[in-house]
């Protein structure tokens, strides 16, 4: 696959993550300069959220939030390719070594979205001065 920049790649896997139902993250970013002096990016690196192996020095009955590092392997490597001017993956890995639900996805924070029509609402009762709670429960109970 190609892209015209490295900001539709990175969309295109965050929109194919949140079909399959995880979180990406952005790993390394590599940059060149070009002719003119100017950093472009040429590779980046994103992966699961939930790559890496991360320990911690706190003792787990004591710790109030789970390490969420599983050793995932799920990644993409977006390169850009000099002649042509396009991005593309060098590298897809798609096995994850952990569960993910497609039906979860949209409690991320990431991919929550609110509608117009909510936006308007809690705009026009920020500007009445009502309370943020009482906007909530009026949009809860619609």
């Amino acid at each position: 696959m190609s892209f015209d920049s490295c900001g539709e790649a990175h969309a295109f896997y965050k929109n194919y993550a949140s079909k399959v139902g995880f979180l990406v993250k952005i790993k390394t970013t590599n940059y060149v300069k070009n002719v003119d002096g100017e950093k472009i990016i040429a590779n980046q690196s994103i992966l699961c959220n939930k790559h890496g192996n991360r320990s911690s020095r706190v003792l787990a009955p004591i710790r109030s939030k789970k390490i969420s590092s599983e050793k995932c392997k799920a990644r993409v490597y977006v390169k850009l390719d000099k002649e042509k001017g396009t991005w593309f993956y060098a590298i897809f890995e798609a096995k994850h070594t952990h569960a993910y639900s497609p039906q979860k996805s949209l409690h991320y924070h990431e991919y929550r979205e609110l509608n117009m029509h909510a936006k308007c609402v809690i705009q026009d009762n920020d500007e009445a001065g009502i309370r943020p709670n009482k906007t909530y429960l009026a949009l809860c109970n619609e």
